[in-house]
């Protein structure tokens, strides 16, 4: 082994001495887990075996998924409130956080005292935040109900009990908070450089236009980044369903379905909650190739020809 070769071996070798801390660490907190999930979705695991989970066996290897998707009454009520909480994310989330960011990066005056007061509640706790809006819903002492009652004199029940709007009341608890997102917008906008801004200036872009043709397809890597983040968060949702309607009129979540089987239920079916977990992360999968594909759709890399690819 001549000398090159040797220190072509030792540079690999000081390259996975450092990687192997974070590797080990995804192997045991992170691949161990999802793999114990996907395994335990076809066992027959509850309050009877719980110390044992116990494989169906090839007949029987989906009784779980079958309970899940046929007897369940929860579950596609749960996928799709899930589902539209990933849409409104992308769809509602991601644009006010953008065009927040976008007045933040103006230079004005006191721009910076409205920084650090717009990212406060942000700061609270999303468990916090869900006992707050729980008074501002309740029909005693909210004002909601007041505002309501402006345009229907006879209201009187709590908003989060009917059907319909307790799932949009769900959706205004949490998808306004868009703080950390708008942070992280923020920091890539002020990372364009300035050298740009001022060419376009010179060309007679306005300040919208160098937004919309030069900023926004400059951060199209951070805006991917947080629609993700934004999609998954949706679908994941759970704080806001467990304080303020436990599921009630039509507001069940998949992680909420989650912990009913696997803590509130009297059989602790871990072996169905793991089914639902499943579904969830391979959701959650699908979610990010989907985001993925519509930005290469929409933003599409430039040839050599100038033509776009």
């Amino acid at each position: 082994m001549n000398r090159h070769n040797r220190l072509g071996w030792r540079r690999k070798g000081f390259i996975f001495a450092f990687l192997a801390p974070t590797l080990i660490a995804f192997v045991i907190f992170y691949l161990y887990p999802i793999v114990t999930v996907f395994v335990t979705s076809f066992c027959k695991w509850d309050y009877t075996n719980i110390n044992a989970p116990e494989f169906f066996g090839i007949k029987n290897m989906w009784d779980n998924y079958k309970y899940i998707f046929h007897t369940y009454p929860y579950f596609w009520e749960a996928l799709k409130n899930s589902s539209l909480w990933a849409l409104l994310g992308v769809s509602i989330q991601i644009p006010i956080a953008t065009l927040i960011a976008l007045a933040f990066s103006r230079k004005m005056k006191g721009v910076k005292l409205i920084r650090n007061i717009y990212i406060i509640p942000n700061m609270i706790s999303t468990a916090a935040m869900g006992m707050i809006f729980l008074q501002l819903y309740s029909p005693l002492y909210g004002v909601v109900n007041p505002i309501i009652k402006l345009f229907n004199k006879d209201f009187k029940d709590s908003i989060l009990l009917l059907e319909g709007p307790a799932f949009w009341a769900m959706t205004a608890a949490y998808i306004f908070f868009t703080g950390t997102t708008t942070l992280m917008i923020l920091g890539n906008i002020m990372a364009v450089p300035e050298e740009v801004r001022e060419a376009a200036r010179l060309d007679g872009a306005s300040g919208l236009k160098q937004d919309w043709y030069i900023t926004i397809p400059m951060i199209k890597e951070t805006l991917r980044m947080v629609c993700i983040l934004a999609a998954t968060g949706g679908f994941l949702l759970y704080n806001e369903v467990y304080f303020l309607t436990k599921g009630a009129a039509g507001t069940y979540s998949i992680s909420y379905v989650i912990r009913e089987l696997a803590i509130t239920s009297p059989r602790t079916q871990f072996g169905r909650a793991n089914t639902v977990a499943v579904v969830q992360i391979l959701a959650g999968m699908l979610i990010i190739v989907i985001i993925n594909m519509l930005f290469n759709l929409t933003w599409k890399r430039p040839t050599k020809g100038g033509k776009r690819s």
